[in-house]
């Protein structure tokens, strides 16, 4: 079926004919236990990696690329929303199939047109109709790249039944594990990212209260199969979230949220170490970030997240320590690392 197609099936929705998604939900799972599994079979020979990035981000994007490429020669796509023609022809050039952004037309127009990379995240949920000829999609965010890539046939492998392969923001993380603002003693505001973005999107209070506490579901790295029922699912969600002001940044994670804590949509959690947002620990051994929990792993997938400074240059590092009790200076981009092991052989 057609992108457009889905558009027109998403507005005879019950939500369309005034009839709120939520009041007929299935039960939502128990506590974070995965549901079972849809019986859809595996798909590997048929299977894409898709990123997406506007001119700023085509040299993560490149960098992203090469790392795939030390470890796999799965085919790679990319949504182009707003890079140069020299910077396509130089993807195309290297087998990138280059993707046309798919924007329903309940998107908000004038943001996307004041921020086109908004375009990525809502094409996200879009991928399965945007990519046919795929049975098995990996999306990947510009600002990660691969360090192991074992990490890569696991999130595939985690998808190939149907379940949303995804990261749960539960792992090494020095943060509060629910954010909150302390009004006084025994009384306290939920402020976690899932609560604060149900809120702007004026979901009732009782969405809210049930997603609220529950870890974000990080949408930098995720997997899904073509025929995943989660598909619509999370269609329905956009079509009520996207319209509503100031919701096209995160609405792809708050959709993926409702669709498995509210749907009850079967989903597979895959521990921290194949969508890493630090804290930063090296492994002066292997010249590789590892994972903060012992016996510290080499991390499969870096997310640059939060790291403005880095992603924009690569003289711009941090100071993170290393297994061995000592500290180092390091980018953590991939060529920033690569750089950082060259240097390190060289003194070896």
């Amino acid at each position: 079926m057609a992108a457009p197609d889905i558009a027109r099936q998403v507005k005879e929705t019950a939500f369309d004919k005034g009839i709120f998604p939520w009041a007929c939900l299935v039960p939502m799972m128990p506590g974070m236990t995965p549901q079972a599994p849809c019986a859809i079979p595996p798909a590997t020979s048929r299977r894409i990696i898709v990123t997406g990035c506007d001119h700023t981000y085509f040299h993560l994007v490149c960098e992203l690329v090469a790392s795939i490429r030390d470890h796999a020669d799965t085919p790679i796509g990319v949504i182009d929303c707003g890079m140069t023609p020299e910077q396509v022809e130089r993807l195309q050039a290297q087998g990138i199939r280059i993707i046309t952004p798919y924007i329903p037309d309940y998107a908000p127009g004038r943001a996307i047109r004041n921020r086109p990379s908004l375009a990525i995240n809502i094409s996200k949920l879009w991928l399965d109709q945007m990519l046919p000829e795929f049975d098995l999609i990996m999306w990947l965010d510009a600002d990660t790249w691969v360090q192991d890539g074992r990490a890569m046939e696991q999130v595939f492998a985690a998808g190939e039944s149907g379940t949303l392969a995804i990261v749960p923001e539960i792992g090494a993380k020095i943060a509060n594990l629910l954010g909150v603002r302390w009004i006084c003693p025994g009384w306290m505001q939920i402020r976690s990212f899932l609560y604060k973005n149900a809120s702007r999107a004026r979901l009732p209070f009782h969405i809210r209260k049930r997603i609220g506490a529950k870890p974000l579901l990080n949408a930098g790295v995720f997997c899904l199969h073509r025929n995943a029922t989660i598909w619509p699912v999370l269609r329905r969600w956009q079509a009520l979230i996207l319209p509503r002001r100031g919701m096209a940044f995160t609405q792809d994670q708050l959709c993926m949220a409702l669709a498995v804590y509210i749907d009850g949509q079967p989903v597979t959690f895959l521990d921290n170490g194949h969508n890493y947002l630090g804290p930063w620990l090296m492994d002066e051994t292997t010249g590789q970030l590892a994972n903060l929990f012992f016996p510290h792993p080499p991390v499969g997938i870096v997310h640059m997240a939060s790291q403005k400074a880095m992603r924009g240059a690569l003289e711009n590092t941090m100071t993170i320590p290393t297994v061995q009790g000592r500290q180092v200076a390091l980018n953590l981009r991939y060529a920033g690392m690569r750089q950082f092991q060259r240097n390190r052989s060289e003194t070896v």
